[in-house]
């Protein structure tokens, strides 16, 4: 089936148009990672090691680079879902392999394991707030999930979505107050870091291997392993974008309105250390993150957290289902096995395959016990991809084979490069010198290796393979005109200078939004007061920078 034979319509189950920014938006947030990410911060303040967060933190910075160079892309594509981009940008076999690999690899293979993250973050909630097993509380959860499926189309997920961020921060003003009265003020929190044995720092010692790996996470991690292009179920809403302006107001409104309570969540994890230690004995760093709840909060309080949790967890939940059923179902199914399927034959396949993705998920967790071991896991099977994905809107030489290749290499390496490690002494002997040398542990070794090792790899396939069709590319260039390197003229304008300019705005804003939340959890609450006024100030600048940018780039 030709991409350039589809007929858009307004709206099907995986795709939408005409949706305004406040729906996309806030969309975008609540299925982020509010979830997911106090767990983990708990689990590094139970060590003594905060700076660990950086690599979480770090992708914001990924972020803010594909909202600037991407976001506006996106929506000139005449398209239904992201990963139809592979047939418009790339031409020949490879595009039609690489279509078909991606669509089964992502949307079977990553995004049930992302899921997972989800599945047991709400799991433990479920669990300790209801008395149940943790493997009873996952499979509710399926239960819960798989109903909801039938309701799931990109079009009522955006609107559901905005409803349950308004109940999300309902809940959240509820939830603070009653640990307010119950726990202690945020003035016992900062006595607590003071008084405390561990040495609790935003940033790592120079000399530590911590420092070693922040700059890794911040040199390299967050354009290598993170991907930074938005082919996610982020990149389908902003397909789904009513026009350029909308785009810009969906990156940053919210982004501005949402910028104090990211930081009320945000300090929630830091109520552990008010908690007893011999409360906490036997239960793992994320685990210990319901313990301020169960142990501060009685009766109905407790559903009113059951409720916060729920909110996220079901528009993360939906959003990987759309997302990766669009995968599986419009590009899988639609294109290679039943190109004349009716809207309503795919909308039960859609269902089915929706259903799948979760049970998958949950499964998976069922079977895993840390949320930052995926992230490392997906961060280790990324690296040294992320460069095609950036390279391919702005660069013609980037051809089907050559993202092909590195997706498929970044998949198998890893495994490779640990086998090495455990069972030829000479390799493990060699990387031990190495991480003895760097003062760098093994995590944020295997990231640079693998990224050079990747990337080694998909520039010899690159210059080893012919080129994309000029009549390709032309096609694309005439609708996305994203400007950079191409073999004719009138490709558009990148902007390079501004939109550098715009991305390290939007960056130094979420680095300031930590700097601000350490402020105030350690009692500086007049540099946290200035510094968020920073932040709000630089993001009130970014909106209007990025909207002269993109108008000019038409």
């Amino acid at each position: 089936m030709s991409i350039q034979n589809i007929k858009i319509k307004k709206h099907t189950l995986f795709y939408s148009k005409k949706e305004t920014w406040w729906l996309i938006g806030f969309s975008m947030i609540l299925a982020g990672g509010v979830l997911a990410e106090p767990q983990i911060l708990t689990s590094f303040l139970i060590d003594g090691d905060l700076s660990g967060m950086w690599l979480i933190w770090t992708i914001l910075i990924g972020i803010a680079f594909g909202k600037v160079f991407f976001a506006h892309l996106w929506h000139r594509l005449p398209l239904k879902t992201e990963n139809e981009l592979i047939l418009f940008r790339f031409s020949g076999k490879g595009a039609k392999y690489l279509h078909i690999f991606r669509s089964i690899y992502v949307g079977a293979v990553v995004a049930p394991l992302s899921l997972s993250m989800a599945f047991l973050a709400f799991g433990r909630v479920l669990s300790d707030i209801s008395g149940i097993s943790l493997q009873q509380a996952i499979w509710i959860t399926l239960g819960y999930i798989t109903i909801g499926t039938f309701f799931n189309s990109l079009r009522e997920r955006l609107r559901f979505d905005f409803v349950f961020f308004i109940i999300f921060i309902a809940s959240l003003v509820f939830i603070l107050f009653s640990l307010n009265n119950s726990l202690g003020s945020y003035v016992d929190i900062s006595n607590a870091i003071s008084s405390s044995k561990l040495s609790f720092k935003l940033f790592p010692d120079v000399k530590s291997t911590g420092f070693s790996a922040f700059l890794v996470f911040i040199l390299i991690q967050w354009w290598s392993a993170n991907i930074i292009d938005l082919p996610s179920m982020t990149g389908q809403k902003l397909m789904a974008a009513q026009n350029q302006r909308t785009i810009v107001q969906s990156i940053i409104l919210p982004q501005i309105l949402f910028a104090v309570f990211f930081i009320a969540i945000s300090s929630i994890p830091f109520y552990i250390l008010l908690i007893e230690p011999s409360a906490l004995h036997g239960i793992s760093g994320e685990a210990a993150f319901l313990k301020i709840f169960t142990h501060s909060l009685h009766g109905a309080s407790r559903w009113v957290v059951l409720l916060f949790f729920l909110m996220p967890f079901t528009a993360i939940t939906q959003n990987y289902q759309n997302w990766s059923g669009s995968l599986l179902v419009q590009n899988l199914y639609k294109h290679h096995i039943n190109p004349h399927a009716t809207d309503n034959a795919l909308r039960h396949v859609g269902i089915a395959v929706m259903i799948f993705i979760v049970s998958a998920a949950a499964i998976i967790a069922l079977f895993n016990s840390s949320i930052v071991s995926v992230v490392k896991y997906i961060f280790t099977i990324t690296a040294g991809v992320g460069p095609v994905f950036i390279l391919r809107w702005y660069w013609h030489r980037i051809n089907a084979w050559t993202q092909l290749t590195a997706m498929v290499v970044s998949l198998v390496y890893p495994t490779l490069f640990d086998a090495a490690y455990n069972n030829i002494p000479a390799f493990n002997l060699l990387l031990s010198q190495l991480m003895h040398t760097l003062n760098m542990e093994y995590y944020p070794l295997k990231i640079i290796l693998l990224t050079i090792l990747v990337c080694l790899t998909w520039i010899t396939v690159m210059y080893s393979t012919n080129p994309t069709a000029i009549s390709t590319l032309e096609k694309y260039v005439t609708a996305v005109k994203p400007g950079g390197v191409w073999p004719f003229a009138n490709a558009g304008r990148i902007m390079l200078v501004p939109r550098l300019a715009l991305a390290l705005l939007l960056s130094t804003s979420s680095v300031l939004n930590f700097v601000v939340l350490w402020q105030f959890v350690t009692g500086f609450y007049t540099q946290a007061v200035m510094l968020f006024c920073i932040s709000i100030i630089i993001l009130i600048l970014a909106y209007h920078l990025m909207k002269k940018v993109n108008l000019q780039n038409g």
